[in-house]
């Protein structure tokens, strides 16, 4: 119904008389409100001050109002990142799966390939180790190598990861791999990563043997130094025997010495009593006398043989 319609008809005059009623109770109602309220009338402000205040409030809610506006203005936008974000996170939780699947494939390919080149290298060993097995004892006319040596009536005798081992007419040589032809590189499968391990490992066993070696050297040095000491030490104690011997030898011809002085004496005696009565003796003196200067003779040279044995102890 419009507002004329209200107008002319009968019920129009008592609608609007009954909005007019509610119009003035809420006019005495504000200002019931202004009459009593401190906080409406202001307490001790003016006017002025209030709607000076008021104005404030309505500047302040006008620029809240503003950014709302600008806040709501660029919902939209936020709402489109926030549910590309959330797409976002989905998706790299989906990749962060997919990676962490790919890691896990890469490891076991790795695993895999390890396992596989294992098994390769393991024939490929396997058939160097036949190959260069069954090398020996080859027979060549002659071996030419990459340098242009030639060596003539070659007869193979090791195939190592080093090399060929060989004797020729000349005599034996050891030909590195890197030396000789090609094609026999490839059929007996030179590898410069064992030929290096196989190099390290005759180093490190010369070195053991030189140690060894020179432990060897060093343990006959002191064996055979003891056994000049033990020789020594025995010619000495021989000659300390020698010269106890010869020492009692001395002692038992002084002895004999002076039993012959006294046996001269007594001869001497009896010669000389013979004469004064006028009997014939035979003077044994001078025989006695050659026996002891024998003895003299004997004792003197003795004593030059243990002067000389001292001088070797």
């Amino acid at each position: 119904m419009s507002f004329s319609d209200l107008m002319s008809s009968g019920r129009g005059p008592g609608v609007i008389g009954m909005v007019m009623a509610l119009i003035v109770l809420l006019g005495f109602g504000f200002l019931f409100m202004f009459a009593f309220d401190d906080g409406l009338q202001g307490e001790d402000l003016s006017i002025e001050a209030i709607i000076r205040n008021q104005a404030k409030e309505v500047v302040g809610f006008e620029s809240r109002i503003v950014v709302g506006k600008e806040s709501l203005a660029l919902a939209p936008s936020r709402l489109a990142a926030a549910k590309e974000l959330s797409r976002t996170t989905g998706d790299n939780q989906v990749l962060e799966r997919r990676i962490e699947s790919l890691k896990q494939s890469i490891e076991a390919s790795k695993l895999e390939l390890v396992r596989k080149n294992e098994a390769w290298e393991g024939y490929k060993n396997e058939y160097r180790a036949h190959t260069r097995g069954k090398a020996k004892g080859t027979e060549m006319a002659e071996l030419k190598t990459l340098d242009g040596t030639l060596y003539k009536n070659v007869s193979v005798r090791e195939v190592t990861a080093v090399g060929i081992q060989i004797r020729h007419e000349e005599g034996q040589k050891r030909i590195a791999f890197e030396d000789l032809p090609v094609e026999m590189q490839d059929y007996y499968q030179f590898d410069p990563n064992q030929k290096a391990a196989a190099l390290l490992a005759e180093s490190k066993l010369r070195d053991v043997h030189d140690a060894e070696a020179a432990v060897a050297g060093e343990r006959a040095d002191e064996e055979m130094a003891r056994q000049r000491e033990k020789e020594t030490e025995r010619l000495r104690e021989a000659a300390r025997s020698a010269i106890a011997v010869k020492e009692a030898t001395v002692s038992a011809l002084e002895s004999e010495i002076r039993d012959l002085e006294q046996e001269a004496e007594r001869a001497a005696a009896a010669a000389s009593a013979a004469r004064a009565a006028g009997r014939m003796h035979i003077n044994k003196s001078g025989g006695i006398g050659s026996k002891i200067r024998g003895k003299r003779n004997r004792i003197s040279s003795l004593r030059a043989e243990i002067n000389q044995l001292k001088s070797q102890l």
